[in-house]
């Protein structure tokens, strides 16, 4: 009779599978830090959209402020020789304008700001205004 001869069993190769899960846990990370930045990002925007509507300039002219966010192509119109400006675009019920707030490039301390009202008005808001937004400089909610 003839019996095959006993085949010899072929090593499994671990590198491919050892690859494959470095490669999962990689993904798993930037995955887990894309959602990290996206729930801080907006957890700032919502801390800025209520420090913003907060501002009585702000309720009289755009109503309700559905949206707030930083207007990065602004940053660079804004900024003056010595000085650094943050721009925020504000939607609210009545139309849309923009936040500007300078800041000293040393402290970081808020110096101005000014609103431009969705009709084109610009009004500078007063300290005690300033004062108010300055919740947004340590990312903690407004006063009052």
């Amino acid at each position: 009779m003839n019996t095959p001869a006993p085949t010899a069993a072929r090593p499994r190769r671990l590198w491919p599978w050892v690859l494959g899960g470095c490669l999962v846990l990689v993904l798993l990370a930037v995955a887990a830090l894309v959602a990290l930045g996206w729930f801080g990002m907006k957890m700032v925007g919502e801390t800025t959209r209520q420090a913003v509507a907060e501002v009585p300039l702000v309720q009289e002219h755009f109503g309700r402020v559905e949206d707030v966010g930083m207007d990065f192509g602004g940053i660079v119109e804004a900024g003056q020789a010595g000085q650094q400006a943050m721009v925020f675009r504000l939607r609210g019920e009545k139309g849309e304008g923009r936040l500007v707030i300078t800041t000293d490039p040393a402290t970081g301390e808020f110096r101005s700001a000014t609103l431009t009202l969705p009709n084109g008005e610009v009004h500078e808001l007063d300290q005690r205004t300033l004062e108010q937004l300055k919740a947004l400089q340590g990312g903690g909610l407004p006063p009052g």
